[in-house]
């Protein structure tokens, strides 16, 4: 019976200020790409060190079914086949670690296309994915530049994180929430029967759709012929 795996810290690392399990990143002349992720979901440390990376972080920023997320929060210890039937004790360290509002668990990477593709990923990936599924019963998910970079979704959640920010007016909420109360709406609609600079308007939008009080299909460029709804369930 092959051993079941491990994970360290305990509840996948996710805590107000989860510790970073692999080595802080450093600058490189090989062309690593650190920069610091301003995404309020993110507990402990910010440092990313792609753009791959960093673009994952906006989608789960913007996307309101998560709560909280932390980088590199935990080692999952597992075991891989090796020579004459013996096990190979291997340790894995995930890009990401989310919580969803549900309280369910995600684990992340971001890889790109060309490198999930190499031998040596595609042999430990199935593996890594069944010890968190059949010993954690939590998802593990590898996700490319094909699935992290799909416009317009990317850039209608950068619009999203970007504008929802500062944007605290609660009686234009309130009105708008109203307005969308009794149907579906196009932004267009919305300034024509909210009296309310285009600006305010818009930016509370984007922040009622950040909370997840309505939605947008991310899918088609946002424009004034955007239609937005009630958010049913999350």
């Amino acid at each position: 019976m092959q051993p079941r795996s491990s994970i360290t810290p305990q509840y996948f690392g996710l805590s107000e200020a989860p510790s970073r399990m692999r080595q802080p990143l450093r600058f490189s002349r090989r062309g690593l790409i650190v920069g610091m992720s301003c995404a309020s979901k993110l507990l402990g440390s910010r440092q990313h060190g792609s753009l791959l990376e960093r673009d994952l972080h906006t989608l789960l920023e913007a996307d309101p079914s998560f709560e909280s997320f932390a980088l590199e929060a935990h080692s999952l210890i597992y075991f891989a086949p090796a020579e004459h039937g013996s096990l190979q004790r291997r340790t894995y360290t995930p890009d990401v670690v989310a919580r969803t509002t549900s309280g369910a668990i995600v684990v992340l990477e971001a890889k790109a296309a060309a490198l999930r593709a190499k031998p040596n990923w595609v042999e430990r990936e199935h593996l890594i994915r069944d010890a968190y599924w059949c010993d954690h019963g939590v998802r593990f998910c590898v996700l490319t530049e094909l699935d992290i970079r799909k416009e317009p979704r990317l850039s209608n959640c950068k619009i999203i994180v970007s504008r929802a920010r500062g944007a605290d007016e609660s009686d234009l909420s309130l009105r708008l929430l109203d307005a969308i109360s009794t149907g579906p709406r196009t932004l267009a609609a919305l300034y024509g029967m909210v009296l309310a600079p285009k600006a305010s308007i818009f930016a509370t939008i984007m922040a009622l759709v950040y909370r997840g009080n309505i939605q947008f299909d991310l899918a088609q460029q946002l424009s004034e012929g955007s239609i937005f709804s009630e958010t049913v369930s999350r």
